[in-house]
């Protein structure tokens, strides 16, 4: 299994214990959400700290994360004219079968002037964004496909940590997705919009093509299992059961393609997206493998300041109405009466108020248009709560130039 390495980089306020591990721990959490990075796979870890900070700290820093049998090594750097000052560097040597494109590599705070993929030697930072899922899930080929790949793509664990990582600072935006066309609406993603404050600032449409993917020189007569995410799976069920193939479920789309790449196991397959066969090394051997040709999922872009009005805009928000007769009709009444078009609707449980339901609303328009501002104040009339997630630019559906700026 080859050696990786990762890098990072982090600036503290002060010469002090508890900033010096204070900022480490942060590096260190960010680089394992960013990588998935698990202590058991690491080989070693190597800090330098700059001459006006004390090296002493970043390794016990690693040890109160549970590094406990990571080995560790802590050094000073030479004094460099010029150079960034309170800067606590990192190398971490990782067993991993993960090509070097994938490996995401952290620089925070006043460190980011030092990232290699900065363009021209900027001085801010490029745009970062944070996504559920392994390297290559199709919520990064959701990311790609909207800014293109200059963008950084930062993976996270659950839906939750994309929310912490936009409010915390080391993501700019964060790409959710809310429904799919095939499987509904995503509850636990509805839910987390309710209790957190972050906008909505956009929304991707992302047809979904799945594809084939093998360890290079596999043919098509070689496959006998194929591995993917039960959902991958159910939505290729007729590809699959025409083949004879055995489908075999994995915990991700984009995580069976990279362990089939660590594995090389004869026979096997992996149903996953094609940036994550370009990431992982696999051979792409058929595409659009998906039994309905209307597979898309429609993605939340999150950030914390709203966008400026475009051409075409939806507005998002959530309201609960108080539990009497007709309370739910006269409020969307108030859009109605103003020839307003709502383009979803759906209801989900009131968490903390058994049987009583808050209303998910999509509708056509942005919040300062003036019939759609004075549907927003009859609603707050008319109802118990009025929640606005956001107005933002509406997507063009995949395929199509309507929406498009």
């Amino acid at each position: 299994m080859p050696c990786r390495g990762v890098r990072g980089a982090i600036t503290v306020d002060e010469n002090s214990e508890s900033a010096i591990l204070g900022a480490t721990r942060e590096l260190l959490d960010a680089l394992v959400t960013a990588n998935g990075l698990r202590p058991a796979d690491v080989a070693s870890v190597f800090f330098t700290a700059t001459p006006d900070l004390d090296a002493s700290f970043p390794a016990r820093a690693a040890r109160q994360l549970g590094w406990a049998d990571v080995p560790l090594l802590d050094a000073v750097e030479m004094a460099v004219p010029g150079a960034l000052s309170c800067c606590i560097r990192v190398l971490i040597h990782w067993n991993t079968d993960r090509p070097a494109g994938a490996i995401r590599h952290v620089y925070l705070r006043e460190a980011a002037v030092l990232r290699p993929d900065l363009a021209g030697g900027e001085e801010s930072p490029m745009t970062t964004i944070a996504y559920q899922g392994e390297p290559g899930a199709y919520s990064q080929e959701a990311i790609v496909q909207q800014f293109g790949p200059q963008v950084e793509a930062l993976a996270c664990q659950s839906f939750d940590e994309i929310f912490a990582a936009v409010e915390g600072g080391r993501a700019n935006l964060g790409l959710l997705p809310v429904e799919n066309s095939q499987a509904g609406s995503i509850n636990s993603a509805y839910d987390l919009l309710l209790d957190h404050d972050l906008r909505v600032v956009g929304e991707v449409k992302l047809r979904v093509r799945h594809c084939l993917l093998a360890p290079p020189g596999t043919r098509l007569a070689d496959i006998k299992q194929v591995y993917s995410h039960p959902q991958a799976l159910a939505q290729c069920e007729r590809y699959l059961k025409n083949r004879g193939w055995q489908a075999v479920t994995a915990y991700d789309t984009a995580g069976s393609a990279r362990e089939l790449a660590g594995r090389r196991q004869p026979g096997c397959g992996a149903i996953a997206s094609r940036l994550a066969g370009e990431i992982y090394g696999l051979e792409v051997l058929e595409t659009g493998i998906e039994d309905s040709p209307d597979n898309t999922t429609r993605f939340f872009l999150l950030g914390t300041e709203e966008p400026p009005r475009s051409e075409h805009n939806k507005t998002s928000l959530v309201f609960a109405t108080s539990h009497t007769p007709g309370a739910l009709y006269r409020a969307l009444s108030e859009f109605a009466t103003r020839g307003i078009n709502l383009t979803k609707i759906e209801s989900r449980p009131r968490r903390n108020r058994p049987w009583h339901y808050v209303f998910y609303v999509d509708l056509e328009g942005h919040w300062q248009d003036p019939e759609i501002e004075q549907s927003l104040v009859a609603l707050l009339v008319r109802s118990a709560y009025v929640k606005l997630l956001g107005s933002y630019p509406a997507a063009s559906e995949p395929g199509s130039a309507i929406g498009k700026e």
